[in-house]
């Protein structure tokens, strides 16, 4: 395999942007998109895939009215309708966004005000929460209007995706992101996940995210991959059942995902898994050594954001040193550094596609500092250039006058055989400045107890640091998360403000 350093010097976006286009994501033969549900087995071909999309598009730009630049707005889960509405949406030119079911009708109002949706498209089960809308079940009778013509001509820096953040440290954002996704993910699959031709992939993340729709429906489709959904509600069993049924040898989720299946599966699968990454937070240590040990497969870590894509990581297309704890090193064809304690992404790569946040100059000026826009994670840059998670800028700071990140305490916790899944955050103390206070979800078959509370607060004692320990423990049911999972430390540290 071609080493990373290779890979960086001889790296070409102009190669990349003569062989990729809208148009490729369809170009292809075979099956297009596979959905499994309790109902059952569903699929459609690429040939079938670009026929519908053109007909829906030229029902929304000859009927629906709407023109380039429009929002088109899906609140569904994982179906086959997302796929021929986002296609429809880039063939004239709309802007695609996709929202979560999990939203309630206040965080949807939220997400549609900045810009209203010329077209919101609903699966039968979410109509309670839209005022108006088409159902995705009339997706059929919509492509009855012929097919669109000529697709729109879009430059790179059209927009075409409208995808809010999920707002970890407070409201969500509108990001605009520009055509040049393509080129990001063009890259990401290539050297992050390292598809090759043989693979059977599937990232089970949600199409309502940044990771699911760029990596999980754009990358398969750009690559001529079949789309893989499996829309059900996340189960560890049922995820490594479904991994052994499809054999899939190169498998994408959340480190939440990871998490979970490591410390509640009980039985052993016979997997056909090479390739695993994640993505969206920091993967525990105690993880990666579990699918190592039970499974052979080393999960990778990846970095990225709703507004740059992935940008660092621990790939799979190329051969390097592994740092085990790392988030590896900065994609080829980008420049990635720290400033001002954040990680940096250069702009004036070809592949950096985030225009700015939708109705909000201000955050978006904030969000760089020349031709560096900051991401508000902080991390450390080691001497071989391997770049090192800290924490949210929100979530990290000083106990008795060292630096803490909660991720490092958090993954100590992992190792205790009682503990699912905790939360670290830094209360504030009149003599130390801050203590470490964490919150605890126990695997089944644990109490709560002060003799717990004790014994855990002795365990990350003995193996983080007598210096700074952990000072207090409380155990709660579930941890407060975003809609795509990462952990809302600063609603914790609500709890006890």
């Amino acid at each position: 395999m071609v080493s990373y350093y290779e890979v960086v010097r001889s790296f070409s976006w102009k190669e990349i942007e003569k062989t990729i286009d809208i148009s490729s994501l369809v170009d292809h033969e075979g099956v297009a998109v596979i959905r499994f549900s309790k109902e059952g087995k569903e699929q459609i071909t690429f040939q079938e895939l670009k026929d519908k999309a053109l007909r829906l598009a030229s029902y929304l730009k000859h009927i629906a009215g709407v023109k380039k630049g429009d929002v088109i707005s899906v609140l569904a889960s994982k179906k086959i309708e997302q796929v021929i509405v986002l296609l429809a949406s880039l063939y004239i030119g709309a802007l695609y966004q996709p929202l979560f079911t999990a939203f309630g009708p206040k965080a949807i109002e939220i997400r549609t005000r900045d810009k209203k949706p010329k077209v919101l498209f609903y699966q039968d089960d979410q109509k309670e929460k839209v005022s108006e809308g088409v159902p995705l079940s009339k997706l059929d009778e919509l492509t009855s209007y012929g097919r669109l013509e000529e697709i729109e001509r879009l430059s790179w820096n059209d927009p075409i995706i409208l995808l809010y953040t999920s707002g970890s440290t407070g409201l969500p954002k509108g990001a605009l992101i520009s055509k040049r996704l393509l080129l990001n993910t063009y890259v990401y699959m290539k050297y992050g996940i390292g598809l090759r031709e043989n693979d059977i992939f599937w990232n089970g993340a949600d199409p309502g995210w940044a990771y699911g729709l760029y990596y999980g429906i754009i990358g398969p489709l750009l690559f001529g991959k079949t789309v893989i959904f499996l829309d059900e509600p996340f189960d560890a069993e049922r995820t490594m059942e479904f991994l052994e049924e499809n054999k899939i040898t190169n498998f994408a989720w959340a480190p939440t995902t990871y998490r979970i299946i490591s410390r509640s599966v009980k039985r052993k699968y016979d997997l056909r898994l090479e390739r695993a990454s994640s993505a969206g937070e920091p993967l525990n240590p105690e993880v990666i050594k579990w699918f190592k040990d039970n499974y052979n497969v080393i999960v990778k870590d990846h970095y990225g954001q709703t507004e740059v894509g992935m940008v660092v990581y621990n790939g799979w297309g190329y051969d390097y040193e592994l740092k085990i704890g790392s988030m590896g090193l900065p994609a080829p064809g980008y420049e990635v550094d720290i400033i001002e304690e954040n990680i940096a992404v250069k702009k004036t790569s070809p592949g950096f596609h985030f225009l700015g946040y939708l109705n909000n100059p201000e955050k978006t000026q904030e969000a760089f500092r020349g031709d560096w826009y900051l991401t508000g994670d902080v991390a450390s840059k080691d001497q071989d250039g391997y770049f090192w998670f800290i924490g949210r800028k929100d979530d990290v700071t000083k106990v008795s006058g060292y630096r803490i990140g909660p991720f490092e305490v958090e993954s100590v916790l992992l190792e205790h055989p009682a503990i699912l899944e905790s939360a670290v955050v830094a209360d504030e103390d009149p003599i130390r400045g801050h203590v470490l206070h964490a919150y605890i979800v126990l695997k089944p078959g644990y109490t709560p107890s002060e003799e717990l509370k004790k014994e855990i607060i002795e365990f990350v004692k003995s193996r983080y640091s007598k210096t700074v320990h952990l000072e207090r423990v409380d155990f709660i049911d579930k941890l407060p998360k975003t809609e795509s999972g990462k952990i809302q430390r600063y609603l914790l540290k609500k709890k006890i403000s």
